[in-house]
C-alpha cells in the first residue's frame, strides 16, 4: 500500500466515525458537506436568496444581479456588489447531536459600462463549494508497559472558487447575451493527528501532538459560461446560462508523520456541464414572480479512484437538481408611505444534492423571506434575506441538518463618465 493510500484509508475511518459519533459544537459545516464533492454554497445575492434563489431573469439595471452574466448588459453606472452570510445548523444522527456555525463572503462583483446601456464588462470573486470539519475521537495507545490516553483528531478545510471575467452585450431591447471566462481555483487540506492528554500547559492544552498525516490538494482550471436574457413578451423574461464540461488540474501533496518522505501526485478532474433556466413575470405595478431551475449531472464527473478516501464513492453521485421559486413586491415610491414602500420577498427552494448518503439521495428544502433598504441618493441598496432549511432525513440518510441562514448584500452605484 502506498503512503497516499495509507493516509486515505486512515482519513476514511476518522471521517466516518467523526461524522456520526462526535458531539459538541464546532466552527464547521453540516456533516453532509464533509462527504464526496462537498457542499455547493448558496448562490445569488441577499435579494435573490430572500425570494427563493431565483435571479436568472433579473434585468433591473439599478439593482444589478450577477447570476446571469447577460443581465449586466443594460447598466449605465458602475456597480459594486458584496454578499456575505452567516449560518448556524443543528445536526442529528442516531447517536448524537452537534451544532455547527459558519460565515462566508461568497460573492464580490463589479460591473463597468463600456457603452452605456449596450456593452458592459464584469469581474469578481465567487466561492462555489466549501468543506470545513473538525472532529475528535477519544483514543488510547500502548507505550511499552504504559497506557497513554488522548484523542485522534481529523480536520478537513477547503473550498473551490472562481474569478469570472465577462462581457455582456445588449443586441436588441428584447435580447441580451453574455460570455464569461471563469478562472477556477481551490484547495483542500486534510490533517490527521494524535493529541496526548499529559502533560498540558496552563490552558489545559496538551503539549504533545503527533501528526499522523497531511494531504493537501491544489486545483487549477478554466471554464466558460454562455448566457442569454430575453423578453419575449411585455413583463415576461427568460434567462439561460450554460457552463460546458471542463477539466481541472490537481496536485496532491502528501506528508506522513514519522516517515521522512513527502510525495506529490498530479491528477485531473473532469467536471460536468451545468445548465440553468429562469423565468420571471410581472404581476401588476409592483409584484413579480419567478423561478430558477439548475441541473448538473454529477454522474459524468471523472476523478482518479483514489482521489477521495472511501471506495465506491463515484457510484453514489447523482444528477443534481435545484429549484428556487418566489414572489417579490418591488420597492415603492409613494410619498409618506413609510414601511409600505420597502420591498417584500418570499420564496421556497428544493435541492437534490449531487451525491447519496446512506444509500439514498439527499434532499434539501427551504423557505425564505427578505427585504431591502435604499442607500442615500438612490446610490445603491442594502438587502437582507433569512432562510430556514432542512437537509436530509434520518431514516433515509442516517442524519439530518436544520439550518438558519442570514444573508446581507450591499450594492453601490457610481456615475460613469
Amino acid at each position: 500500500m502506498t503512503h497516499t493510500r495509507m493516509l486515505s484509508a486512515i482519513v476514511a475511518v476518522i471521517m466516518v466515525v467523526g461524522a456520526v459519533g462526535a458531539a459538541g459544537s464546532a466552527r464547521a459545516q453540516t456533516p453532509f458537506a464533509v462527504q464526496s464533492v462537498g457542499q455547493r454554497l448558496a448562490d445569488g445575492d441577499a435579494r435573490m436568496l430572500g425570494r427563493g434563489g431565483w435571479g436568472l431573469a433579473e434585468s433591473d439595471t439599478l439593482h444589478p444581479g450577477f447570476k446571469n452574466p447577460a443581465s449586466a448588459a443594460g447598466v449605465r453606472q458602475v456597480g459594486l456588489a458584496l454578499t456575505g452570510y452567516g449560518e448556524s445548523a443543528g445536526n442529528e444522527s442516531a447517536n448524537t447531536s452537534r451544532s455547527t456555525y459558519r460565515t462566508y463572503v461568497p460573492d464580490a462583483r463589479i460591473v463597468v459600462p463600456v457603452i452605456k446601456g449596450e456593452l458592459a464588462f464584469s469581474a469578481g470573486f465567487k466561492l462555489e463549494r466549501g468543506t470545513a470539519w473538525h472532529t475528535k475521537v477519544d483514543s488510547t495507545w500502548s507505550v511499552w508497559d504504559n497506557t497513554v490516553t488522548g484523542s485522534t483528531q481529523f480536520e478537513r478545510e477547503g473550498s473551490t472558487f472562481k474569478v469570472p471575467l465577462g462581457l455582456a452585450w445588449r443586441a436588441h431591447e428584447a435580447l441580451a447575451a453574455g460570455i464569461t471566462l471563469n478562472l477556477e481555483r481551490g484547495s483542500l487540506r486534510e490533517t490527521l493527528a494524535a493529541y496526548y492528554d499529559n502533560p498540558v500547559n496552563a490552558s489545559g492544552i496538551p503539549f504533545y501532538r503527533s501528526v499522523i498525516g497531511v494531504a493537501e490538494d491544489q486545483f487549477t482550471g478554466t471554464s466558460a459560461t454562455l448566457a442569454l436574457l430575453a423578453t419575449p413578451f411585455r413583463d415576461w423574461r427568460v434567462g439561460v446560462t450554460w457552463t460546458g464540461e471542463h477539466a481541472i488540474d490537481g496536485r496532491r501533496k502528501t506528508e506522513l508523520g514519522g516517515v521522512a518522505e513527502r510525495t506529490f501526485t498530479d491528477f485531473e478532474l473532469q467536471r460536468p456541464a451545468e445548465l440553468s433556466v429562469g423565468l420571471a413575470a410581472g404581476l401588476g405595478e409592483r409584484w413579480e414572480v419567478g423561478l430558477d431551475l439548475r441541473r448538473q449531472d454529477w454522474r459524468r464527473f471523472v476523478a482518479p479512484p483514489a482521489w477521495l478516501a472511501r471506495p465506491g464513492w463515484q457510484d453514489e453521485l447523482v444528477d443534481e437538481l435545484q429549484l428556487g421559486a418566489g414572489i417579490e413586491r418591488r420597492r415603492g415610491t409613494v410619498r409618506r408611505a413609510g414601511w409600505a414602500n420597502l420591498p417584500l420577498r418570499v420564496g421556497v427552494g428544493l435541492h437534490r444534492w449531487p451525491y447519496q448518503v446512506g444509500g439514498n439521495e439527499v434532499l434539501e428544502r427551504s423557505v425564505s423571506v427578505g427585504t431591502g433598504f435604499p442607500l442615500s441618493g438612490d446610490r445603491g441598496t442594502l438587502d437582507v434575506g433569512l432562510t430556514l432549511g432542512r437537509i436530509g432525513d434520518r431514516q433515509d440518510n442516517g442524519l439530518t441538518s436544520t439550518y438558519l441562514r442570514l444573508a446581507v448584500s450591499v450594492t453601490g452605484l457610481e456615475a460613469w463618465w
